[in-house]
């Protein structure tokens, strides 16, 4: 069963806010994946503008070409993550996943009907359409979310 456009994209906003939450509640530490909760927030802003709204681009050309696009399993570099981040507050890097995140509703909602059907094949995933997609986004800020909170690494 297809989810409402409307109820995915404001739960990829509150995702966010979740994730921005826990850290900005948790005592300040490295998680055991080396990394402080303010960097895990950040990274979550990365990789919206570095993963996930390049993909929606490429499915919906790979779409329009008749041709769906094939994703391996990417994310940014970890060390370079951390030092991009380093120094920076949960504050800060919320802020900076709340622009990235509104950045990708603004170009769902741009998204014309039939693009929301566009496909693509991923190595870890399977065939996704863009809703498939936006359900990752979502996976991946609960995993990161649970690595704050509990401070485990993310699986």
């Amino acid at each position: 069963m297809a989810i409402q456009r409307s109820v995915l994209m404001v739960e990829l906003l509150m995702s966010a806010d979740r994730v921005i939450i826990a850290a900005q509640s948790t005592t300040p530490r490295l998680l055991s994946d080396g990394w402080p909760p303010a960097t895990v927030v950040g990274h979550l802003s990365q990789v919206d503008t570095e993963v996930w709204l390049p993909r929606i681009d490429q499915m919906v050309i790979g779409q329009q070409a008749g041709v769906p696009p094939t994703f391996a399993w990417w994310e940014p570099e970890a060390q370079q993550t951390l030092t991009r981040f380093a120094g920076m507050s949960p504050d800060e890097t919320g802020a900076q996943l709340l622009a990235s995140r509104t950045l990708l509703l603004h170009r769902l909602r741009e998204l014309a009907d039939e693009d929301w059907d566009a496909c693509a094949e991923h190595e870890a995933f399977g065939s996704l359409d863009i809703e498939g997609l936006m359900l990752q986004v979502l996976s991946h800020d609960e995993e990161h979310r649970a690595s704050i909170l509990l401070g485990q690494p993310e699986v």
